[in-house]
């Protein structure tokens, strides 16, 4: 047996242990809130997956960690005055740890790899790029909260939905890229994401508009904008995913 992991309820500990070597004991809150879903994700990979499978692995948890970060940032959209904002963007913050967390035994994995089953680059550039979507998520609803917004204005609400539904796309797309028999159904999720993104330009552009014929106070004006950059930002990053998906499924095809 390579590992065994137990816990021990009655001292609230998790112990990993490994043949020939020290037994590391880490506190149950520290393990789950900085490194248990991570950690978690790493064992039952190595344990069941040979190698070249690990990357697909560990894309699909990142998407799905970004499909569930949009779903909290959509809270938002029902949020009512600053403490639910901050509480939006301290789940937020700690999705998106959990995440990086994740990222970082994928670059781990990929330095000790040496035939990937697609291009190492690219298996870089998809996970920075997923990482990239909940990163912009996590600092646009902590300037909510630096800025003090008390509410959110409606093209701002329609924005974020439109971040959700793509994030979801997007998840359901990383899903998929193991198998080059399914490239027509890749291909709808990116045409998908891509309509969100020309829908989310129009609301953007309409709402900058707006923003600056009608809003007199400067200090109002850049907080409203920023926000509004940052959800725009959001969207557009959820398309660099596709479009890196696609290239590649269409170069391992």
């Amino acid at each position: 047996m390579n590992s065994i992991l137990t816990f021990n309820p009655s001292l609230f500990i998790i112990v990993i242990r490994k043949p020939r070597f020290h037994d590391h004991v880490f506190s149950a809150r520290t393990f789950y809130l900085r490194w248990g879903i991570a950690l978690f994700v790493d064992r039952i990979v190595k344990w069941f997956l040979p190698r070249e499978n690990r990357f697909f692995v560990y894309l699909d948890s990142i998407a799905q960690g970004v499909s569930a970060g949009a779903d909290t940032f959509a809270q938002l959209r029902t949020a009512t005055g600053r403490a639910d904002f901050e509480k939006v963007a301290d789940a937020l913050a700690l999705k998106e740890g959990e995440t990086d967390n994740i990222a970082h035994l994928l670059y781990e994995e990929l330095d000790k790899t040496f035939v990937t089953p697609i291009d190492r680059e690219d298996l870089h550039h998809i996970t920075s790029a997923l990482d990239d979507i909940l990163d912009i998520m996590e600092a646009c609803a902590a300037q909510i909260v630096l800025y003090k917004l008390e509410n959110l204005t409606e093209p701002m609400k329609v924005l974020i939905g439109k971040v959700q539904e793509a994030s979801h796309e997007v998840a359901h797309c990383i899903a998929l890229i193991q198998n080059s028999d399914k490239l027509d159904e890749i291909q709808l999720h990116v045409i998908r994401v891509n309509s969100l993104e020309n829908e989310g330009d129009k609301v953007y552009r309409k709402a900058m508009a707006s923003l600056f014929e009608n809003e007199t106070d400067p200090i109002e004006l850049i907080r409203e904008k920023e926000i509004l950059d940052s959800l725009e930002s959001c969207i557009d990053a959820c398309e660099d995913v596709m479009d890196i998906v696609r290239s590649v499924v269409v170069k391992n095809g």
